[in-house]
This record gives C-alpha cells, structure tokens and sequence, in this order.
C-alpha cells in the first residue's frame, strides 16, 4: 500500500523540521521577520476582536 514505513516519513520530517529550526536559529534577519510577522499576526488578531466586541456592544445601545 504504502512505499514507505511511518518511521521513515517521521525521521524525515524530524529531519526536515531540525534543519529548519537550525536555519532560522543561525539566520538573524529570518528570526526577526518571523518575530514580526508573528507579532504583527497577534496584534491584529486582537484588534478584530475588540473592534468586533466594540461594534457589537454599541448595536444593542
């Protein structure tokens, strides 16, 4: 059925998810575009919700 075990397609994405993580670890800039994008995600996350909460709290008013 399958051409490959579960144990080989897990040790490639350990693999590949180690390399990653090592390639953003030695890589400043693509850590600190990462931290902003993640940043700016949970900054905007938060002000649709407020804003949602804002207008939905002035129409029963």
């Amino acid at each position: 059925m399958f051409s490959q075990s579960i144990l080989a397609q897990m040790l490639r994405i350990l693999l590949l998810l180690s390399l990653t993580l090592l390639a953003v670890h030695h890589s400043p800039g693509l850590l600190k575009l990462l931290a902003e994008q993640a940043m700016n995600s949970g900054c905007h996350q938060i002000n649709d919700d407020a804003s949602q909460h804002h207008s939905h709290h002035h129409s029963h008013h």
